[in-house]
């Protein structure tokens, strides 16, 4: 990485973008690949939503969550050189505090609108459940460490999958896709997967796992909220009607 004066650098968006030229991310691509990869969710849906925000985090659009962030930096290696530590954590924290500032918080950060993501086999392969890494800033602002490694469950996030519920699934076997989401009591924070999972029902056709942190909307709330994503994964040809979370599905499963 080449030396630079960092202080030239007055916005934490134009910082990140010269960060990212540096270390070889011309595009959203390849970034989006290794972020999805290092956050532990490597879901097709989980890579769009990627490139678009890494796309509105560039050109200051949006301000990622301090999830993100330190995953972003951890992946630019910004650790490595305390002036720099010192300063993207202070442009970052000044980002925050604008009163225009639009931080991950249901309005600002994309959202998955595909209705049917379903998981290649080829380019992703079935990682589900992985943990996400959050982390919180000190008020002296913190220097990226070790620790960001330190797996946690950040539900609650409006940073993940898109977990709408689906009336009909056709797929085949070995996909896998998001059909329904758990959300929390008086539209709060999203279940963990262990409280989401106990009232999940025993399928023939396939299995019900953690498709991690998203949101879903919600009649009842009006909007979309928090929601702990429910994932399909196909097992065996057939076709099988349930509920789940009082809502009908049919899914279809062929060779």
């Amino acid at each position: 990485m080449a030396k630079h004066d960092w202080t030239e650098f007055e916005t934490w968006h134009a910082l990140l973008d010269q960060l990212c030229v540096e270390a070889g991310y011309l595009d959203n691509m390849a970034l989006a690949d290794k972020l999805c990869e290092t956050s532990g969710n490597r879901t097709q849906a989980a890579y769009d939503t990627a490139v678009r925000n890494l796309q509105n985090w560039r050109q200051g659009n949006h301000i990622p969550q301090r999830r993100n962030f330190l995953l972003l930096g951890k992946i630019l290696n910004v650790g490595a050189e305390e002036d720099l530590a010192g300063h993207w954590n202070r442009l970052y924290a000044q980002a925050r505090s604008k009163p225009t500032a639009t931080v991950a918080s249901g309005a600002g950060e994309d959202t998955f609108k595909d209705t049917k993501p379903v998981i290649p086999g080829p380019r992703w392969p079935l990682f589900i459940g992985g943990s996400l890494i959050a982390a919180t800033l000190g008020a002296g602002f913190v220097v990226l460490t070790s620790k960001i490694n330190e797996p946690t469950d950040p539900v609650g996030s409006f940073e993940g999958v898109d977990a709408d519920y689906r009336r009909d699934v056709t797929m085949k076997v070995g996909e896998g896709t998001i059909i329904h989401g758990a959300r929390g009591k008086e539209c709060g924070e999203a279940p963990s997967w262990e409280m989401a999972r106990k009232h999940l029902p025993e399928l023939a056709t396939g299995t019900l796992n953690d498709g991690g942190p998203g949101t879903r909307y919600s009649r009842q709330c009006g909007g979309r909220v928090p929601a702990r994503a429910i994932l399909f994964t196909a097992k065996e040809a057939g076709t099988e009607q349930f509920t789940l979370y009082g809502d009908d599905i049919v899914v279809h499963v062929t060779e």
